[in-house]
């Protein structure tokens, strides 16, 4: 009966596919920047490259709570309260994933690097065709990091959104908690239901990460 409450009687559905929609673009901007920006750190030579790589690692040292003021300001600034730009927007950059990416990348020989330039490849092929393939654990794992830690902000989206159509599922089971009553089922329900996509990623990604670690253990 709880189960059938929550999934007629109430957002969850919306709730789980605002989530769905910002984790996933989230993840995946993410990603993409953090490749092309460790790509950049660990292959090209510019001036103050060393500086801007600290830079960028120092700010993990900030913790999210002092930004977010700053970050409000500028979301209303720009007119996206309730829209998922304005939520999302704040995840697009990770100083984290930019470390993992030019660290790993930094394990690619540069003779290999040589050795395509001199068959005619560029860097974004010499990106997309060799140095993504090989970083595909790394990818799954920092994605299935990225994705769940997305998932499962609460703070941000409760700040910039206001209507409930535009809560994401943290957001949204705590309205599903009343002070009035002692009866929890239904919220037991939907912490269990919000789990299930959690639950069925995580099986998925762990074989690839299995199987991308165990394929590099043996070396050549």
């Amino acid at each position: 009966n709880n189960f059938i409450y929550v999934l007629t009687k109430t957002l969850i559905t919306r709730y789980m596919l605002n989530s769905f929609i910002i984790a996933i673009t989230a993840t995946v901007v993410r990603l993409i920047l953090s490749t092309l920006a460790s790509y950049a750190f660990a292959f090209f030579k510019f001036k103050g490259k060393n500086f801007f790589f600290f830079f960028i690692v120092g700010t993990m040292m900030i913790p999210s709570e002092a930004l977010l003021i700053s970050n409000y300001l500028t979301i209303s600034e720009l007119g996206l309260l309730d829209s998922y730009l304005g939520v999302v927007c704040v995840y697009f950059v990770s100083a984290t994933q930019v470390f993992m990416f030019r660290q790993n990348f930094l394990t690619i020989s540069g003779s290999l690097r040589e050795a395509a330039f001199i068959d005619g490849c560029n860097d974004l092929q010499f990106y997309s065709q060799i140095c993504i393939p090989v970083s595909k654990p790394v990818i799954t794992a920092l994605g299935l990091s990225s994705f769940i830690s997305v998932w499962n902000t609460y703070l941000w989206p409760l700040l910039v959104t206001n209507r409930e159509e535009m809560r994401t599922v943290q957001v949204g089971i705590t309205m599903l908690s009343s002070s009035d009553t002692a009866a929890k089922g239904h919220v037991f329900a939907a912490v269990g239901i919000i789990l299930i996509p959690m639950i069925v990623l995580f099986g998925i990604s762990q074989r690839n990460i299995v199987h991308g670690i165990s394929s590099g253990s043996v070396k050549g």
